[in-house]
């Protein structure tokens, strides 16, 4: 068993940078390097999301669940209004998934199991 966090940087955050570095080329405009500055990824990879070459499953399975695009959405916005420091985006993103109580969805979505201690 593992404890959120352990999920969430390994499986969670990388899925999240991707869907919104997508955003980010293609709702708001920004270049692919743009995007792949403000999430913290290669341009390389955002070029392969943007131009559908790679789709992870796990994001798909992330972005099933409607409160977490609503996050997401939230975040590309205020990343594309220039209104959010990047330097705390991964934070950030588990914070708003704690207080909105999405972590045990994410997670039973991505067939994990938290230890006692996370419960």
């Amino acid at each position: 068993m593992k404890s959120f966090c352990e999920v969430y940087v390994k499986h969670v955050l990388p899925s999240l940078r991707l869907c919104l570095a997508e955003k980010l080329v293609t709702k708001y405009g920004f270049t692919q390097l743009e995007a792949s500055r403000a999430v913290g990824i290669s341009q390389s990879l955002v070029n392969y999301i943007v131009n559908k070459r790679r789709r992870p499953k796990m994001a798909e399975k992330l972005l099933e669940i409607a409160e977490v695009m609503k996050v997401l959405d939230e975040t590309a916005e205020d990343l594309a209004r220039r209104e959010y420091s990047t330097s705390n985006l991964v934070c950030d993103l588990c914070v708003v998934l704690r207080r909105r109580n999405l972590m045990n969805q994410v997670i039973k979505t991505l067939n994990y199991e938290l230890c006692r201690c996370e419960r």
